[in-house]
């Protein structure tokens, strides 16, 4: 992200792409997103902390190609907060003396109003990003009632501006939330609720997980897999399900490819990274986290990656056709004529269901057969 023009570089952020990773489920999301989005409508994006909600909300935003507000909410948020407040006075003073004789004095003092975010916004017909909206006290997010609903913002009284503001018609608002049960944060107000459209963002999948890993850190895709696993093994055997994992391998695997530490349960440094980590992220007592952990790592390290055992296969004739690969052909032919594809494109031009275009990527993605590039998909060279 860069900041824009000189006058409002305080405030407006120009997003451009960055590192974001597409995977079919996130896909599905975003389509489902822009879709309300180019409609007129606000979103909402509600799920766990470390799912991936802020990353989207800016991802969608880079979509919309207009500039950005982010607002974070807070506790100690008032509404000048979101639309603006008088601050500091302008002194004009004008003596006319051009006849001699006579002296003409004008003197005035006027409040200068700033506009904030929301105000700013909504003139100009922005993109206003509000992430963790429901930490800010529920009264104060009540000017955005009249904003999403009627497009009309309303301003408090002033000498030099209007009481109402009519708002852009590009004007869009991405909002992102964690549960209610969180500490910190407050009940949403039903009024505010009805005017937006709420997309629930669930844990990522594993798929969507080792993509992000392993394209922001760089480890290997196998390395990324079993760190997945990993970390949702402990968080299951210790009950801290209410957060996203994602976070916790992501801190895993940058020190392991930043330090070209091993990602093995053998390896005490990785062990060790393993501990500080994961170990603050449960609420069992830290002799009884630390037991879990290592049970973990002492037991079968790989049982959740994919094992190819070298058992007698049966005769190949006498089993049924099996459909994924006749997807997964489908695909790699596709890809080899295209040389890339979004998502999108591979299901809809090979006619198929998007479950089945989802299951065939992945099963490609691991066996190294394909790689994702941004939002495309290509065959490794």
């Amino acid at each position: 992200m860069t900041v824009a023009e000189p006058q409002t570089r305080r405030s407006v952020l120009r997003v451009r792409p960055g590192q974001f990773v597409v995977t079919p489920s996130i896909h599905q999301i975003t389509v489902r997103a822009l879709r309300y989005l180019h409609s007129g409508f606000s979103i909402h994006l509600r799920g766990p902390a470390g799912t991936g909600k802020t990353t989207l909300a800016m991802h969608l935003a880079n979509c919309l190609a207009r500039p950005v507000m982010l607002i974070f909410g807070d506790d100690d948020f008032t509404s000048s907060d979101l639309i603006g407040s008088q601050s500091g006075y302008t002194h004009k003073k004008l003596m006319d003396n051009y006849i001699h004789s006579v002296l003409k004095v004008e003197d005035e003092l006027k409040h200068n109003w700033v506009d904030s975010r929301l105000t700013m916004a909504c003139r100009e017909g922005f993109t206003l990003v509000y992430d963790e909206f429901n930490r800010s006290r529920p009264e104060v997010n009540n000017v955005l009632l009249s904003a999403l609903e009627e497009k009309i913002l309303t301003l408090p009284p002033s000498s030099n501006q209007p009481d109402y503001l009519q708002v852009h018609s590009q004007f869009r608002a991405i909002f992102t939330s964690n549960p209610e049960e969180y500490c910190g944060v407050h009940a949403t107000q039903d009024a505010l609720m009805d005017r937006l459209v709420t997309i629930n963002m669930p844990e990522p999948d594993e798929l969507t997980q080792t993509e992000i890993i392993a394209q922001k850190t760089g480890i290997r895709r196998e390395d990324a897999l079993f760190i997945v696993n990993l970390v949702k093994t402990f968080r299951l055997e210790t009950a801290a399900e209410k957060t996203s994992g994602l976070r916790s391998c992501l801190m895993i695997a940058k020190v392991c490819a930043e330090h070209d530490i091993v990602a093995t349960p053998d390896h005490a440094d990785f062990r060790d990274i393993c501990a500080d980590v994961l170990l603050s992220r449960t609420n069992l007592s830290i002799d009884k986290s630390t037991t879990i952990l290592w049970e973990i790592l002492n037991g079968n390290p790989t049982e959740s990656l994919p094992v190819v055992e070298e058992t007698e296969r049966p005769d190949a004739s006498a089993l049924p056709p099996d459909p994924l690969k006749e997807h997964e052909q489908k695909i790699y032919h596709y890809l080899e004529q295209t040389h890339k594809a979004s998502f999108h494109e591979i299901y809809k031009t090979l006619n198929l269901k998007q479950n089945q275009a989802e299951k065939a990527i992945r099963s490609l993605l691991q066996k190294n057969l394909l790689k994702q590039q941004d939002q495309f998909y290509i065959l490794f060279e």
